[in-house]
């Protein structure tokens, strides 16, 4: 049997069937798809954490998860406001606190209780503060509820780690780069306008002051005691300020985390329902609704009212009405994440397949990407498996890309781009020796590399690549077949 009827008969036994609104467990509750989901499994290994509690809608680039130093840890760091790389990176910071301000800390530690985490929707007690936190995310903005159990003055801390902030009236917006040339830029709205406002320096609050820069920047909104509950609503944007502010407008029209909630919880319904399911355990539902959801995590869409920054060029474009996915590290997600797309999201996986072909242009080397993110093509770990994604999406059936120009960015990837691991240099002596004998050489027992490129950490990997450079180049001739090269 040949791949091409192979990939045919798996594509037409995987059965789908309609949304279904709701599964019956074991216990006789009626429980919906998402009712299933606990982010909290995988979030604990020994050597990497393989995944983090994210609550996002699918595929959005709001993402939060609470940040502590583990998930057994007893201490927050402050609130989550963006999470920018899906288990490495945040951006921003916010916390709240009720007492003298002279013990206020851009990020300070915060004891927490009585935490629920559901895909759309975060809730938390602040124990030792005594607050109550209420959180839900839309696609590229986000709501918080704080409900203050004390009668102390008021605190809200909004601090950028490497950055600018500013506040105005019951505004902040401002700025926080991920990387050595991108920005995330972030504007927030409060339904209660504090008493006085300033920048927090030295662990004291200049409250003449109304802009910070730098590292650790931070702004202080500052309430008199009693102040209750306050709503914190807020765009996100990787093009300006301003974009963050109309992508607030447009997606939150109010306070109420209860109303984008259920929003969200709807959207995850109807997402993790294309696939429903019959038999088995209570538990293995959990795994399975909880392993679709992981699906979901990663790429991101980046396109803001049909227009997107890269940071593959660094520029601002126009998407023509059709979305710019980044943030799916492929080395990760070729194997099953993506044929399973092209079974159930096909018009999403026709979009994430042309923003690589779009992001090889971008970088103007014509390669295609081994590792994309938000802050470029990073390049981890070996080999160049996009071209696996192409070739099963065009056998699935899949159209909605130019073939011609995958296969020109697979191939340029392949036999241009060095095959070393980690590395975006162009190909050199091992890769020729790689041509030439089908392989790429090991060092000897003590043996010193002499090749400047091969990182001392990841090493040349020579099994890896040669078995994984194998395999992407036979993907890549199956592309030549189907173009007739």
């Amino acid at each position: 049997m040949n791949l091409k009827s192979s990939f045919t008969i798996l594509a037409s036994a995987f059965l789908l069937t309609a949304y279904a609104p709701q599964v019956v467990a074991d216990t006789g509750r009626t429980l919906s798809p998402v009712d299933y989901v606990n982010p909290y499994i995988g979030n604990i290994s020994h050597l990497l954490v393989p995944t983090f509690p994210t609550i996002q809608l699918p595929n959005s680039l709001m993402r939060v998860y609470p940040e502590r130093a583990d998930f057994t840890g007893d201490r927050l760091n402050g609130l989550p406001i963006i999470v920018t790389n899906h288990r490495e990176r945040s951006a921003f910071n916010f916390t709240p606190f009720q007492g003298d301000a002279k013990a206020l800390r851009p990020v300070a530690p915060l004891s927490y209780d009585l935490e629920k985490i559901t895909p759309y929707r975060y809730q938390v007690y602040l124990d030792e503060a005594q607050i109550h936190v209420d959180f839900a995310p839309s696609h590229q903005s986000a709501v918080y509820r704080l409900q203050f159990e004390q009668s102390e003055p008021t605190h809200l801390v909004f601090n950028s780690r490497k950055g600018a902030l500013k506040v105005e009236g019951n505004t902040v917006q401002g700025f926080q780069y991920i990387d050595n040339k991108t920005k995330i830029y972030l504007y927030v709205e409060l339904d209660k306008t504090p008493e006085k406002a300033g920048v927090l320096a030295s662990s004291a609050v200049d409250y003449a002051k109304q802009s910070a820069e730098g590292e650790n920047a931070a702004v202080v909104l500052s309430y008199a005691g009693g102040v209750g509950e306050i709503g914190v609503r807020y765009g996100i944007s990787l093009i300006d300020e301003a974009q963050a502010k109309k992508n607030l407008a447009r997606e939150i029209k109010d306070y109420s985390v209860a109303t984008i909630a259920e929003a969200g919880r709807k959207i995850w319904n109807e997402t993790l329902g294309k696939i429903a399911i019959e038999g088995g355990t209570e538990d293995e539902r959990t795994v399975f609704y909880t392993s679709l959801y992981r699906t979901y995590e990663r790429p991101v869409c980046l396109s803001e009212d049909g227009r997107y920054y890269s940071a593959f060029d660094g520029k601002v474009h126009e998407d023509g009405g059709r979305p710019f996915y980044t943030d799916d590290w492929l080395w990760d997600t070729y194997r099953a994440t993506h044929p399973l797309r092209v079974l159930i999201e096909k018009e999403k996986e026709g979009d994430i397949l042309n923003s690589f072909v779009l992001m090889a242009e971008q970088m103007g080397t014509g390669w295609m990407p081994t590792f994309p993110e938000i802050t470029g093509d990073t390049r981890r770990m070996n080999s160049n498996h996009g071209v696996a994604t192409i070739i099963d999406a065009y056998r699935k059936g899949l159209r909605t890309f130019d073939l011609s120009k995958a296969y020109d960015v697979c191939k340029a990837g392949i036999e241009e781009k060095t095959l070393i691991p980690w590395s975006a240099k162009p190909a050199g002596w091992l890769d020729d020796f790689y041509k030439e004998h089908g392989y790429i050489p090991a060092l000897r027992p003590g043996e010193k590399e002499t090749v400047p490129n091969v990182s001392k950490w990841e090493k040349r990997q020579p099994i890896a690549v040669t078995l994984g450079t194998s395999y992407d180049q036979w993907c890549l001739s199956q592309i030549a077949e189907e173009l007739g090269k």
